[in-house]
């Protein structure tokens, strides 16, 4: 007997297919591998050298120091990540001249940088080199990425000037995706609360952006047909704010897959959608998949989104009907139960991952997303009318960003008290791939099994 497969559906197998030999050649140490030779800047690790190159990629900045990303051509080509001091100043589209030892990334116990840095084609770094200003020509393409950066860090001083710490430093993090501003012992307490992904850019944080603004502009009496504009808009300008990153543009794409999922309820065209962009991605970075979690955490939440969402959605849609109370309180009640439900769903199907990676589970995050996520579109919007307004009257900057200062502050209040007491968090040890793989079955297993036998039936009633 033949079987006859639809287009869509052969092509859908096809990338199955390819995703799980990526993921199986992961499994080896040596896999995707760039092959060093004489022409490669990283043949040389190990020795005192001079180079020329230009900065390309927008300087990662903390509070102590500045690390900067060279791209090198000539007769030895690559790139090399260095950690230098604050002063002087140096970002995307300087040309400099380094002088220093050259290395291999340096194993750090419990993480492997040498393959996290692989996955940008970065296989050298120093730290402190002499660092001088050269000349070199950008070109057109270059230049108009120097002018995205040139609008995005005029932002980021609008916001620096306007806004205390650590206020400003999260509103950098949340509205142009500056993750190191926040600093170290607020990133502590966002994680052992759970809304460590309020300032990642990753796939689910878009989704939940997404909802959050979509749910918003319901409220204001926007027609739903009329709020999708809003959305689109968002998901296209954002990683423009960002500077194109391309955490932002990959979760910009997986994002918008997921609010379609959410709102559209297509989840068999999304899923093939879902699994392309996946492997479209991993055709041009295979590193991705056993390399970058944000990759990983994206793909898995978004899966859960299409899969396990509805499940929620379903049982909101039927404790409401039961529920006799005013539609506006209805849509009050639904919005704080979808804001509950995307944040289980997420923990859920990243679950592994994070205790394998952060060997922390934060059994305090239902309530602290709850009590903070509500903040997000009016944060945003706060934010994005405080910028413009200083930006054509900046006398009144105080004033323009008051409303932002109270929500942000806020966020800080809610995320200190939650995280104070010790069961907030408990520590995981001992959590290794074989656990996450059990874990995913017996879920698959389950969600199945609901699906078919629960959810079904209670729509057979309808």
């Amino acid at each position: 007997m033949s079987i006859k497969l639809s287009p869509a559906r052969l092509f859908l197998i096809i990338n199955l297919i390819f995703i799980i030999f990526i993921f199986l050649a992961g499994f080896n140490p040596a896999a995707f591998k760039t092959k060093i030779g004489l022409n490669d800047l990283a043949y040389y690790n190990g020795r005192q050298i001079t180079f020329i190159g230009r900065i390309c990629e927008e300087a990662d900045v903390d509070y102590k120091s500045r690390r900067l990303t060279i791209c090198v051509s000539g007769q030895s080509r690559g790139q090399v990540l260095l950690t230098t001091d604050l002063y002087p100043v140096y970002d995307y589209g300087d040309f400099v001249k380094v002088s220093g030892l050259l290395q291999a990334p340096p194993k750090i116990d419990g993480f492997d940088y040498e393959n996290y840095l692989a996955r940008y084609d970065i296989y050298s770094v120093m730290y402190y080199p002499k660092v001088y200003a050269a000349s070199g020509n950008l070109n057109n393409s270059q230049k108009i990425y120097l002018g995205l950066m040139k609008f995005k860090w005029r932002l980021k001083e609008i916001i620096d000037i306007s806004l205390t710490e650590p206020e400003a430093g999260l509103a950098n993090a949340l509205l142009l995706g500056y993750r190191r501003t926040v600093m170290r012992e607020d990133l502590q307490v966002f994680a052992r609360v759970g809304l460590s992904h309020m300032i990642a850019i990753s796939g689910s944080h878009i989704t939940i952006l997404s909802a959050m603004i979509i749910n918003f502009l319901l409220a204001l009496g926007i027609r739903r047909q009329r709020t999708f504009i809003f959305i689109f808009a968002f998901l296209i300008l954002y990683p423009l704010v960002t500077g194109l990153a391309a955490s932002a543009l990959r979760s910009a794409i997986m994002g918008g897959l997921a609010f379609l999922a959410l709102y559209y309820h297509r989840a068999s065209s999304l899923i093939k959608a879902l699994v392309f962009s996946a492997a479209l991605m991993l055709l041009f970075n295979p590193r991705l998949l056993r390399d970058d979690i944000g990759f990983q955490l994206s793909f898995l939440a978004l899966l859960g989104i299409i899969y396990i969402y509805p499940i929620g959605e379903e049982l909101t849609k039927r404790l409401l009907e039961k529920i006799k109370v005013k539609k506006k309180t209805k849509d009050i009640l639904k919005t704080i139960i979808d804001t509950i439900n995307l944040t289980l769903v997420s923990q859920i199907v990243i679950l592994p991952i994070a205790l394998i990676d952060f060997r922390q589970l934060s059994l305090i995050a239902p309530l602290a997303n709850v009590l903070v996520l509500w903040t997000f579109p009016l944060l945003l919007a706060a934010l994005i009318i405080g910028v413009f307004l200083s930006a054509i009257l900046p006398g009144l900057r105080i004033f323009w960003f008051f409303p932002s200062y109270l929500l942000l502050k806020y966020i800080f209040v809610v995320s200190n008290w939650l995280a104070s007491p010790k069961w907030a968090a408990v520590s995981v040890n001992n959590v290794n791939w074989r656990f996450g793989a059990s874990y995913y079955v017996v879920l698959a297993i389950l969600v199945y099994i609901i699906n078919r036998f629960v959810i079904r039936r209670l729509r057979e009633k309808d």
